[in-house]
């Protein structure tokens, strides 16, 4: 509904040259560098050794700096002989995005969870009860943005005390 109310966005033709230009690099670069394949292999074993089963702060904070390391490093240099590799390589891109993510929320979470099969070796303690909450994250301009809620803040104020009522309100219907 909203879409088709909305006014045309402004476009800019530089950032949409910029981009292009950003995406498209990797297709002409030596193919004596490292391809998709060994980036991907190196952000899947990152997540195992530093957000896997055995996690805590250290762990955690050195997986964060090797990914910003490798999107730094290694996927800035990257090649892609054709299109099909460069949109792997553009999926690298975002699982390292998506993986800085989960391990910040890994972060922020400072208790294990059964419910969530969520453990930090730092906290053993599991299902605090000051730590039964949702803790949504985003990202910013300048790092990450974490909330706090309580597993029942879709029916708070200032929404609705019932479900139906809740879609009622946001389903679109005008009646």
């Amino acid at each position: 509904a909203y879409a088709l109310s909305a006014e045309a966005p402004d476009v800019s033709a530089a950032q949409i040259e910029a981009e292009k230009a950003r995406v498209l690099a990797p297709l002409g670069r030596s193919r004596e560098g490292i391809g998709w394949k060994e980036i991907n292999y190196a952000i899947a074993r990152i997540m195992q050794d530093y957000c896997g089963l055995h996690k805590n702060e250290l762990t955690l904070t050195s997986g964060l700096r090797l990914l910003a390391e490798l999107k730094q490093t290694e996927l800035a240099a990257a090649f892609a002989s054709n299109p099909h590799e460069l949109g792997r390589l553009l999926e690298c891109g975002a699982l390292i995005d998506v993986g800085e993510l989960v391990m910040q929320a890994s972060l922020a979470r400072r208790a294990s969870s059964v419910y969530l099969d969520f453990y930090r070796l730092d906290y053993p303690e599991k299902d605090p009860a000051d730590w039964r909450k949702l803790l949504p994250i985003r990202q910013t301009g300048d790092g990450v943005a974490v909330r706090d809620l309580s597993f029942h803040h879709h029916l708070e104020t200032p929404n609705a005390p019932t479900y139906e009522e809740n879609y009622r309100i946001h389903c679109g219907e005008t009646a």
